[in-house]
């Protein structure tokens, strides 16, 4: 079958979250391809498209996306051939191992027949909690977003974000970080429900489905009574985290940079495995040296949209207009 290149290339690159890194179910690295459809699936996320190529079986992700992305013609040739994917150009062929035999369990995902409207806000709300969820397993729900029926939160046991917004959801569920962040960049607009997975969906077809967990979630209302002295960010600390990222951000496990505060000064740091980052900045405090961890990248939006936070009780605190942060201070030894 003879098909285009890039709406090809662009439909394979949509369904990459669905991919496992390593192996964990057998073709789970793989793109499955059956029933017209492009589909991936590593037990926390599945990806199905439309894909009709006349083919069915599972093939290699990596080297069917690197070598279809350095063709350069407009339109490919794409056949099943004896154990292999074959991909034909001028003068230029490739053959992929293709296994005829579908082995990952990518039917065992329901898909629904129903879908709602999903807000535009739901967006920036997984963008913004999505930076204050843990990476320690030992602590399953905190590795996870918190989506309520009237918020979605996150904690890591040293910080806390929740986004007022009512989507329309039946039960409150736990969902993976890891897997829900995508929806971030892939412009979903509908949402819907099944009985252990949250699916979305975009206006090129394409299906995220994330595994959903029903488990209790640490109830976090009593922060919000915190009061304390209020303070303002100085102009330019974003532009500090920004360089600083440079290094944190080689920390993929924790992107964080360190921000420090003493007599009139605010010192922010970035460190990573090749290098480091810190700049001061004056600043109108007047308390005792105190430190906090925080995502680059959700400092640069609180200076953005809010600038002002309270500190008390050993947090500092932000409340905005469309989402609270909080986060745990730690005294500094002068």
């Amino acid at each position: 079958m003879i098909v285009n290149r890039e709406e090809l290339l662009q439909k394979l690159e949509l369904i990459r979250p669905g991919l496992s890194p390593r192996e964990i179910i057998e073709q789970s690295s793989s793109i499955i391809f059956k029933d017209g459809h492009a589909k991936t699936y590593n037990d926390e996320i599945a990806c199905s498209i439309e894909c009709k190529i006349g083919v069915e079986g599972a093939v290699q992700a990596l080297p069917l996306i690197t070598i279809i992305s350095k063709l350069e013609e407009e339109t490919i040739k794409i056949n099943q051939g004896e154990g292999e994917l074959l991909i034909r150009g001028k003068r230029r062929k490739a053959g992929i191992r293709m296994d005829h035999e579908i082995l990952l369990p990518v039917d065992c995902v329901e898909i629904p027949e129903k879908w709602k409207k999903l807000k535009p806000e739901f967006t920036e709300a997984i963008r913004i909690t999505q930076q204050c969820t843990s990476t320690d397993e030992s602590r399953f729900e905190l590795t996870c977003i918190h989506i309520n029926k009237k918020f979605i939160e996150a904690c890591d046991r040293f910080q806390f974000a929740r986004y007022p917004i009512k989507i329309g959801i039946k039960n409150s569920a736990l969902v993976r970080s890891s897997s829900i962040k995508h929806v971030v960049n892939l412009n979903m607009s509908e949402f819907s429900e099944s009985e252990d997975w949250i699916h979305f969906r975009n206006e090129l077809g394409l299906i995220l489905s994330c595994r959903q967990y029903i488990e209790e979630y640490p109830n976090m209302d009593k922060f919000f009574d915190i009061s304390g002295e209020a303070v303002s960010f100085p102009k330019g600390l974003k532009q500090a985290a920004d360089k600083a990222e440079v290094f944190s951000i080689e920390n993929t496990e924790s992107n964080q940079v360190t921000v420090e505060l003493s007599s009139k000064k605010i010192k922010i740091t970035g460190k990573g495995s090749s290098g480091w980052y810190s700049e001061i900045k004056k600043f109108n405090y007047e308390g005792k040296p105190i430190s906090f961890l925080i995502s680059p990248k959700l400092l640069g939006e609180i200076i953005n949209n809010y600038n002002k936070c309270e500190i008390a009780r050993g947090v500092l605190k932000v409340d905005g207009e469309s989402f609270t942060y909080i986060t745990c201070l730690g005294e500094i030894d002068e």
